[in-house]
């Protein structure tokens, strides 16, 4: 680790600098820096500490742990959550470097790049030090996929259970991480359709004990969170989001097609909104999900197309594929020049819609359509980009993990 510990050591020290101006840059302007989620998390912590529900608290939405984990935030310093999710987020980059390490066998200066990606990048800093739990579910799934590497599958499955409990949208992995897990670690273009099934029907020992993790990770946290708060708890955490109308700008397509039909969405759009966010997560499990050579790949692909297919878009939800990024740069075959391109494209189609958002949210013009326009922009250029990773990709760029 001393390789890494100098810049770790220098990753926190600038989130923390970041959380000490977002500390002086909400006493000083009307705008502030810390997320409204924040005050979300806060509010609920303060109806635990008072032996009552945190979904008192409207729109906390989460497990009542992260409620749990923020009373210091009232009962030592108002800054405790924020520095919470920093220390989380500098794990997360540690993490990337133990999985490359992990994946290239040892290369101390692939695995140092690929975690500078996240150290360094301005991004995961400025969401968690405003004060998003984002990166708790991160370390999550990093943590689930490293044991998944490591192939020790019954700490895999109970990582990936609790994952699943602290924020639902890790489900979409189940089959994936179940089918690289088959009798044939490598399938090849001579497997036909029954042997196919048939690999997908064999019960392996690996898929027993990442099976049987995952419901244990599942189930022991939320029937501990059932216990008690009830239904409340089951309703608000998960339920919700199933049934979730957002009506609010956010980057996805369709936010204006529901705005406008907020007070009547029927089962057309619904549809419409949810059919190609499944055939994508769907497909690309079946498409890329049958090797444990490519299982960093394969949950990229699909965390990417989840989210930009998704009713509700945010700068949180990129972090999601954001952080299995680094993973897969050095087996990218790509000039920087061209990886630049993409990263220019990518912001420069985020930086424009914020413009009219800015507009809509802070000064109350109608910008709906401008703002609908720049999200139809945004899903382009992050087809394009997802596109292009998935053409450059070349897993014998290094070795296979141990």
């Amino acid at each position: 680790m001393s390789s890494i510990t100098s810049h770790i050591c220098i990753g926190l020290a600038l989130r923390l600098l970041f959380i000490a101006y977002g500390s002086y840059h909400d006493k000083h302007n009307a705008v502030p820096y810390t997320d409204i989620d924040y005050s979300v998390y806060t509010d609920a912590a303060k109806y635990v500490l008072a032996d009552q529900s945190p979904y008192q608290r409207e729109t906390f939405r989460y497990t009542p742990i992260l409620a749990w984990m923020l009373t210091p935030t009232l009962t030592l310093f108002s800054e405790y959550g924020k520095i919470l999710f920093s220390l989380f987020d500098i794990l997360t980059a540690y993490l990337i470097y133990l999985i490359v390490d992990n994946e290239t066998g040892g290369n101390v200066s692939i695995s140092k790049k690929s975690s500078f990606i996240w150290i360094y990048n301005p991004l995961p800093i400025v969401i968690c030090t405003r004060g998003s739990s984002e990166s708790i579910i991160l370390c999550l799934v990093l943590s689930f996929l490293y044991m998944y590497l490591k192939k020790a599958y019954l700490i895999s499955g109970l990582l990936y259970g609790f994952a699943v409990h602290f924020k639902i949208y890790p489900v979409v992995y189940c089959l994936p991480l179940y089918l690289s897990l088959g009798p044939r670690k490598q399938p090849n273009s001579e497997t036909n359709l029954a042997t196919y099934v048939k690999d997908i029907f064999t019960i392996t020992p690996p898929r027993v004990l990442i099976i049987l993790g995952t419901i244990i990770g599942f189930i022991v946290p939320t029937m501990i969170c059932f216990q008690v708060y009830g239904m409340e708890f089951v309703e608000e955490t998960y339920l919700y989001h199933l049934t979730r109308k957002d009506v609010k700008h956010n980057f996805s397509l369709y936010f204006y097609l529901l705005y406008l039909h907020w007070n009547n969405e029927g089962l057309i759009l619904k549809v419409l909104s949810f059919l190609p966010q499944a055939v994508m997560v769907i497909g690309t499990s079946l498409l890329f999900g049958s090797s444990r050579k490519d299982i960093c790949f394969t949950l990229f692909v699909q965390t990417y197309c989840f989210v930009v297919f998704n009713k509700v878009c945010t700068s949180q939800y990129f972090l999601w594929y954001l952080s299995l990024l680094p993973i897969l740069a050095p087996k990218l075959n790509t000039k920087w020049t061209h990886a630049v391109i993409l990263l220019v494209i990518w912001y420069f189609a985020q930086i424009s819609w914020l413009l009219p958002a800015y507009f809509l949210e802070f000064e109350g013009r109608n910008t709906f359509l401008y703002i609908w326009l720049e999200s139809i922009a945004f899903f382009c250029a992050n087809v394009g980009v997802l596109g292009q990773i998935i053409k450059n990709y070349d897993p014998a760029r290094w070795p296979e993990g141990n």
